[in-house]
């Protein structure tokens, strides 16, 4: 009981420092640069730096991102990937990854972004004002601003940091404390939302996060919800306006109606494992249970509290 407590609440610690590192990474950044501008530029340098970090939000993205990222990634690797190795780790998060399976996922990925333009709008209807709010929170914050800086700040650095924090860390503990996949997978998604801090990413972000915990538990990797997270950023970002200025209105309209049931159906694909025909493997998982189940449960009996390793 005091191991599954445990590791309860270091999933709840993980979040917790999450937002605290984000908010103090930011402050120092932003202060750092306030206090070095006016000390070599005077009272006109409050200005500039302002102007400058406003020019440059991506790349301030970037620094925050790498350095709450390596905190992070290094407490991902010494709780689940020291004892087994790194080649160990890596052999383990691809053995049912697969070109097929990465085909559904590009798929999924594509039917979602369009899906949550049906959320964002019926959002838009019911809070326009948030809304509203929500549309000059992403001009300001660069996501349009299209560049090297822009892709790593966008399309690199969030997926490999996020994942590794919500489906990585925090996943795991909730599994090790002997929660069942749902549950487990639930309270990450939700934690995924409440960490970006506003309503109407916190939304769709917990819908998304329950998605990509299930593709993490589907496929025993987060290397496949690193490239659905990267891919659902670039969609929702440039693709979007290259298909809104090369697509006529009724077309984005007819791929955005019928996403959702491209949606189930590719889940309902994913789920059956046509991606592992051939492979001695289609059916093991409604026969024998998943093997992430399984290597959730030797971890738990195995490593209790003290970082189990990934098979």
């Amino acid at each position: 009981m005091k191991k599954k407590v445990l590791n309860c609440g270091m999933a709840v610690l993980v979040l917790i420092l999450v937002e605290v590192l984000f908010l103090v990474s930011q402050n120092l950044l932003v202060s750092g640069a306030y206090f070095i501008g006016t000390l070599f530029l005077g009272p006109d340098g409050i200005r500039t730096v302002y102007e400058c970090l406003t020019d440059n939000a991506n790349l301030l993205s970037c620094m925050i991102y790498l350095l709450v990222g390596t905190v992070f990634v290094l407490w991902y690797y010494f709780a689940f990937v020291m004892k087994q190795g790194t080649s160990g780790w890596l052999t383990a998060q691809t053995k049912r990854l697969t070109p097929v399976g990465f085909g559904l996922t590009f798929i999924l990925i594509f039917a979602l972004e369009h899906a949550v333009t049906i959320l964002m709008t019926v959002i838009a209807l019911l809070a326009p004002q948030t809304m509203q709010e929500y549309g000059q929170m992403m001009e300001s914050s660069g996501a349009n601003n299209y560049s090297i800086v822009w892709f790593i700040a966008t399309v690199v650095l969030p997926p490999v940091v996020e994942e590794t924090i919500f489906r990585g860390i925090i996943f795991q503990y909730l599994r090790r404390a002997g929660m069942c996949f749902v549950a487990a997978n639930l309270i990450q998604a939700v934690f995924f939302g409440i960490y970006h801090m506003n309503l109407i990413q916190g939304i769709y972000a917990a819908f998304l996060g329950f998605i990509f915990g299930y593709l993490v538990w589907r496929y025993d990797s987060i290397l496949i919800t690193v490239f659905a997270h990267a891919l659902f950023n670039l969609l929702g970002t440039l693709f979007v306006d290259i298909e809104y200025a090369v697509l006529p209105l009724f077309l984005i309209n007819l791929i955005i109606v019928f996403s959702i049931p491209v949606t189930a159906a590719v889940i309902a694909l994913i789920h059956l494992r046509v991606d592992e025909k051939g492979r001695g493997e289609y059916g093991m998982h409604e026969e024998n249970g998943s093997d992430g189940e399984k290597r959730m449960d030797r971890e738990t009996a195995e490593y209790g509290d003290e970082g189990g390793h990934i098979e």
